[in-house]
């Protein structure tokens, strides 16, 4: 194919995905504000997963989505318990009942923070098709798509990244 053709071929498929890229760029906007350089606790991967996931979230990259919110979320919360004087080598679980115990998120935060981790688990560890918290047995015990389920996976993912990125310490702005 020429490059021209490629060039077309991507103007119309953008074009047909404005809708849709439209509505999720409202929920951002809603949610977040105008997108701005940010310095976040846990560095440069931090920032970095942070603008990835928007951006997956923004062209429908749910799956992406997931996993990129819970990384920013992994590397922001490991940061600042870094910062109190933790120091060691944790999985997410860890990190999430250490910034319980310090008092860096609420318990209203701690439950979705686990339920994301409880969501991204099964994309990124091999399982059997029907095992508990697979999409397989999600999508066998409701009348939804899987593309709904991993929708709505992504939107609780952003959403609750967003939300925790509106205020201190999370927040250089705030």
């Amino acid at each position: 194919m020429e490059l021209s053709e490629l060039i077309a071929w991507l103007a119309e498929d953008d074009e047909a995905s404005r809708p849709f890229r439209a509505r999720r760029l409202k929920t951002l906007l809603e949610e977040f504000g105008e997108p701005r350089h940010l310095m976040l606790p846990g560095g440069l991967v931090s920032s970095m997963t942070f603008e990835e996931a928007r951006r997956a979230y923004l062209h429908g990259l749910d799956v992406a989505t997931v996993l990129l919110a819970q990384t920013t979320l992994e590397h922001m919360l490991g940061g600042l318990l870094r910062q109190v004087g933790h120091d060691g080598n944790w999985g997410f679980s860890e990190i999430l009942n250490l910034s319980r115990s310090e008092g860096l998120i609420s318990k209203a935060e701690f439950d979705l923070f686990d339920r994301l981790r409880v969501a991204r688990n099964p994309y990124v560890h091999a399982k059997p098709p029907l095992a508990e918290g697979t999409l397989g047995l999600r999508l066998a015990t409701t009348d939804d798509s899987p593309y709904a389920l991993t929708e709505a996976d992504a939107t609780v993912a952003i959403t609750t990244l967003l939300r925790l990125m509106q205020r201190h310490p999370f927040s250089p702005v705030a």
